[in-house]
């Protein structure tokens, strides 16, 4: 019987292994970390002549920002070489999430550069925010000014009201502000973790006000979500509650790498945003699981897989002539109508699904099979 069990599963590795080689064979250039994925990109509305010195120069900015992330997560930049004209000034800032090392500070960024050149090839001005880093240049120094533009927001699910977790979430989100003291703040309140951070080109005050407004405008624009992320032009705020999302036992996946990687001494296992609800599963039903109800899981798997590749190539074929991103402003005046999700996003996204729950099958097929 354990024979015929170890025959099955590597029928279905043998399977499962055309549909995963295609996806990674036909899509390399899609390969990208989840924390290097796209949340939102800006792009100005007008646009620069190729091959003049503005593009040269913002050629110069965007080698300075890669280069300079390899030693400091935050710097201001403006190129003006002798004899440009105002028109051909280019002010440029990045910044790294405060918990990330120089070495992925300088990756994220380098992404950031890429993907920005795509989506706004021409632009005058341009602001990508990605999961680990952020970067904005323009012709029109923008250092210091406050931004309260909402750039993008994301609500979580809804539970209706319910006075406890809404409280809870409010002193969070609350006591998050309060904590962070140098620009960057990641960690736990109860059961809610969180993360907040302001570009350092602001005061402290400032960033505070920053930080106040994004929180309102996500309890009012999420009040009764148990996660939620608001950004705003040079702050952004994220929160998720874990405790709800377990007694719910529901599997929550927020946003892979919205958890920072080591913050204020504490490890980052301690305020995870990303996480499976395994432990309310019942261990005696599980080891009654039969081969052929996971050999179906993985066929549904395997089909969707192959689905999800047909229908991207399909959408990537009539996207052909477009350069897009999704949460995206087009540039020269140009706004597409369809929103559209980013393939980098996606892969990223399914890669961190699967990475969740890939190890759980294993284990349940080998302790069957045994």
């Amino acid at each position: 019987m354990a024979r015929l069990k170890l025959d099955a599963l590597k029928m279905l590795q043998q399977t499962l292994s055309l549909p995963f080689l295609m996806f990674f064979l036909i899509f390399p250039f899609l390969t990208v970390s989840a924390t290097n994925s796209a949340i939102y990109a800006k792009c100005s509305q007008l646009c620069f002549t190729s091959m003049t010195p503005y593009e040269s120069n913002l050629n110069s900015l965007f080698t300075s920002i890669v280069d300079s992330a390899s030693t400091s997560n935050f710097n201001t930049y403006e190129v003006s070489p002798l004899g440009s004209s105002q028109s051909e000034v280019v002010y440029g800032l990045f910044q790294c999430r405060g918990d990330v090392s120089s070495s992925y500070c300088r990756e994220c960024m380098a992404s950031s550069v890429s993907q920005l050149k795509k989506t706004c090839p021409m632009a005058i001005g341009g602001t990508i925010q990605l999961e680990g880093c952020f970067m904005k240049y323009d012709n029109m120094s923008f250092f210091g000014a406050e931004d309260k533009t909402e750039m993008w927001k994301r609500c979580g699910t809804s539970i209706g009201y319910n006075s406890n977790v809404l409280n809870r979430i409010d002193a969070a989100l609350t006591y998050l502000i309060v904590e962070n003291k140098q620009y960057f703040y990641g960690g736990r309140y109860e059961s809610v973790q969180g993360v907040v951070q302001c570009v350092q080109d602001l005061s402290l005050s400032e960033c505070q006000d920053c930080l106040l407004e994004a929180r309102g405008r996500l309890r009012s624009e999420c009040e009764t979500s148990t996660s939620g992320d608001m950004y705003l032009g040079k702050c952004y705020i994220r929160y998720v509650d874990q405790e709800f999302q377990h007694n719910a036992g529901k599997r929550y996946h927020h946003h892979p790498s919205v958890v920072p990687l080591h913050v204020n001494g504490n490890d980052a296992s301690d305020y995870n945003f990303d996480y499976n609800d395994d432990g309310h599963h019942d261990e005696e039903k599980k080891s009654k699981r039969s081969v052929k109800t996971q050999t179906w899981f993985f066929i549904s798997v395997g089909g969707g897989i192959l689905g999800g590749i047909i229908f991207t190539v399909a959408v990537m074929i009539y996207k052909s002539e477009k350069v897009n991103l999704g949460n995206s402003y087009k540039a020269c005046g140009y706004v597409d109508d369809i929103p559209f999700i980013r393939f980098e996003s996606l892969r990223a996204h399914f890669v961190a699904r699967l990475s969740l729950i890939r190890p759980h099958f294993q284990f349940q097929i080998a302790k069957d099979v045994v």
